[in-house]
């Protein structure tokens, strides 16, 4: 289907393009009230109203081959948002952010998660400094696309990709940052930390949580340098036929010590504290988060993330948290994906805090126009 904004069968005008995580479905926001969702095909009763083009690439990165898409909606050169995922194997097609960035005056660049599309590798076994080096080549190739100003390109980043952009606003002349969910703990704490909020959520008792979080602790300690095979393979011996383990990717057949080639993919996942970077990220920043994150510990993390960036000296930087959301700002009373309220929505305001804070900056505004000089009234 055409990204773009769509007019349905009850008069309304909504966001709308593909969202391939896993089966594609058509995902869309309504503007107005924030209501979402996500359909297995376009309604033949949706009309066009508005549409968003496609140019494709191609990018070689450090890592491999990119399979990349510029997004725009008009032919002038404008600011240009890299769209950053999250842990998940998503394509370039992330729904609904696209029209609604691009059909506000911001052109869209996205990409296929590594493993996914036309992007090879694996995203299980990259953390934020190969995904960085990603965003970088990107970075590198929009300097040559017509439609975008090299000068004001900015980073949109989701949850695990909030480590990411701050590392590539300190290797390229980052514009702006929008984080959503972004962590300012480490990537073993942040673990642990999701490890304790979904083990109640699935009826775990403390002692079988506790022990999860050993599990996992007692791995990544060795694979960081500061624990032992020994230790490590005597605990796994206790767990190995328990149940969350899979849905800790991990297999009860693993051995202890694994190859070398997984401890490695390891370390470059989970061996990752953002601390010496943030405290250097000035860039001007919007970071959105639910106070009922159950996989970011938002209660820590803003608060971390703002002092932060104070230390580093930024002086644009916006923080607002939402007390009745979830990790990607869905409304809900718990915060659990399989909690969130019907009908489904964002917070209050979610797609205009993002277009108002861009709009207040010009970054919505092409580039020919903002180099006019400004006229006395």
């Amino acid at each position: 289907m055409v990204p773009g904004l769509y007019h349905d069968q009850n008069g309304r005008s909504l966001y709308a393009a593909l969202d391939v995580d896993g089966p594609a479905v058509v995902n869309w926001i309504d503007p107005v009230n924030q209501h979402d969702g996500g359909l297995p095909e376009l309604p033949k009763t949706w009309r066009l109203q508005r549409e968003v083009h496609e140019k494709r690439l191609t990018v070689d990165a450090p890592e491999g081959r990119l399979g990349v898409s510029l997004y725009y909606a008009d032919p002038k050169r404008r600011a240009t948002v890299i769209l950053i995922h999250g842990n998940d194997n998503e394509t370039r097609d992330v729904g609904y952010l696209i029209p609604m960035f691009a059909l506000n005056g911001v052109n869209v660049v996205s990409y296929d998660q590594r493993g996914t599309g036309e992007s090879i590798g694996s995203w299980r076994e990259n953390g934020p400094e190969q995904r960085a080096s990603d965003v970088n080549a990107i970075y590198d190739a929009l300097q040559r696309e017509p439609l975008v100003d090299g000068k004001r390109i900015g980073l949109w980043a989701f949850s695990n990709g909030g480590w990411t952009a701050p590392i590539v606003s300190l290797q390229r002349s980052i514009a702006f940052m929008m984080l959503v969910g972004a962590p300012a703990s480490s990537v073993a704490d942040n673990i642990y930390y999701e490890i304790r909020q979904e083990g109640p959520h699935r009826r775990y008792d403390s002692a079988t949580t506790d022990q999860a979080v050993m599990t996992v602790r007692t791995l990544l300690n060795v694979v960081a340098g500061t624990g032992s095979w020994e230790n490590a393979a005597r605990q796994y011996d206790v767990v190995r036929n328990q149940p969350w383990l899979a849905a800790l990717n991990l297999s009860p057949t693993m051995k202890i010590p694994p190859p070398q080639e997984r401890i490695d993919a390891f370390r470059r996942a989970d061996i990752y504290d953002p601390a010496q970077t943030l405290t250097r990220v000035t860039v001007p920043t919007l970071a959105l988060y639910g106070a009922l994150d159950r996989a970011v510990d938002t209660a820590h993390d803003a608060p971390a993330l703002q002092s932060a960036f104070k230390q580093a000296g930024m002086t644009d930087f916006t923080l607002r948290t939402y007390p009745q959301a979830g990790h990607s700002l869905f409304v809900s009373q718990t915060g659990f994906p399989d909690q969130k309220s019907l009908p489904h929505r964002r917070v209050p305001g979610y797609t205009q805090a993002m277009i108002g804070w861009l709009q207040a900056r010009e970054f919505t505004t092409d580039s020919a126009t903002l180099a006019l000089p400004h006229q006395a009234h």
